[in-house]
């Protein structure tokens, strides 16, 4: 696979490369123990330009699956591996079909279903619900309407698991003020109070009620959203949703989150020098990072997001006598472009200021992590 694979589909290349560092840390780490069942629900292909399908989200399960039960079987663990890829359009799911059989084997189990899959929940459901398997669950639709929280309701609440969706963000928030639009199903029946907001709030307000929906419906504990840049303008075109029940969960994601941001500037630096060259007729000498223009609306969504988690948090340490420093974690966390650095930066100014106090430390000098059994009170006179 080369950069022209995803060249005029660079999202997809930002969103495959999200997936693929999510499932290679989630699945070695859930492999030591489950069996993994990994379900694509809109498969594809769509615009695959590699014979192997690497530049699909299929594909990249496949390899990532493939590569990590060897790795675990040379520790000697082998654990089961089962991939449903669904697609309902006849045409890309013959050559879905022929991927599957053609790498469906004793050591992992491909296979390929015609289906709309919202025909066919009860069937993923049973699925996936086999004794000691863990299920991915991936919602990658084209539009926004298969993403509605009573259609995938099954899907959200299986346990254990964890669900990948793709929200299209672009598409809702320019929808939301068209009365003929009803887009309850996604947003609850009070999505109307959304179309007071505007611009950068309306969007953020739409990212995170749908989580909180998700959240709510699957009895997750966290959910993260990763947003995905469109290639050729300062905008999102979508975000990555994800749910998860344990905490080790949203750091393999936020792991990913921070290195999918890393890949993002990459991939927008060549999209700019490509349309520079064709309006110019001419290559350019410098690397294409020489003259890259960073994104302003990802800076401002990161400024904005570190604000909002920063009196998340605060309101959280306010409403209790004492808290973890995981929960506060967890929390901070599910806000995109927000790191733990962040969070260890607030609580170092406010116990710098005499307003924090820190228990559980061993010296003064041990970095808060999680898992330590450190937590947080406010000092009295704050309170």
């Amino acid at each position: 696979m080369t950069e022209s694979d995803y060249q005029d589909r660079e999202q997809s290349e930002i969103k495959h490369c999200a997936i693929r560092l999510y499932l290679e840390a989630a699945a070695r780490i859930l492999g030591s123990r489950w069996d993994i069942k990994f379900v694509d629900c809109c498969a594809g292909p769509w615009k695959s330009r590699d014979r192997e399908y690497r530049d699909t989200s299929f594909g990249i399960a496949f390899e990532v699956l493939k590569a990590t039960r060897a790795d675990l079987a040379k520790r000697g663990r082998a654990p089961s591996v089962e991939c449903l890829f669904i697609e309902k359009d006849q045409e890309p799911f013959q050559k879905l079909d022929a991927f599957a059989k053609e790498r469906d084997s004793s050591e992992i189990k491909v296979r390929a279903e015609n289906w709309d899959f919202t025909e066919h929940i009860d069937d993923i459901v049973r699925y996936c619900s086999t004794r000691n398997s863990f299920p991915f669950i991936l919602i990658d639709p084209k539009g926004w309407k298969l993403a509605g929280i009573s259609q995938i309701s099954p899907l959200l609440k299986l346990e254990p698991g964890e669900v990948v969706i793709n929200l299209m963000s672009s598409f809702i928030t320019r929808f939301v003020n068209d009365n003929a639009t009803d887009l309850s199903g996604l947003l609850g029946e009070d999505f109307h109070e959304l179309r007071d907001l505007s611009g950068t709030e309306l969007e953020f307000a739409v990212v995170r009620k749908y989580c909180d929906m998700v959240k709510r419906e699957g009895g997750f504990s966290y959910v993260c959203a990763l947003p995905v840049m469109k290639p050729d303008s300062d905008a999102f075109n979508f975000y990555l949703i994800y749910a998860t029940r344990h905490p080790k969960g949203v750091q393999a994601f936020k792991d990913a989150e921070r290195r999918t941001e890393k890949q993002t500037h990459v991939v927008r630096a060549g999209a700019q020098q490509r349309q520079r060259q064709q309006k110019s007729g001419n290559l350019e000498l410098f690397a294409p990072q020489v003259l890259y223009r960073e994104t302003k609306k990802y800076q401002q969504l990161a400024e904005d997001n570190r604000e909002r988690a920063k009196k998340r948090i605060w309101d959280l340490l306010s409403g209790s006598r004492e808290i973890s420093y995981d929960d506060c974690w967890a929390e901070a966390l599910q806000f995109p472009a927000v790191y733990q650095s962040d969070l260890r930066d607030w609580l170092t100014e406010w116990e710098k200021a005499g307003r924090l106090h820190v228990k559980g430390r061993k010296r003064l000098s041990e970095v808060l992590k999680r898992d330590c059994g450190h937590s947080l009170r406010l000092s009295p006179e704050t309170q």
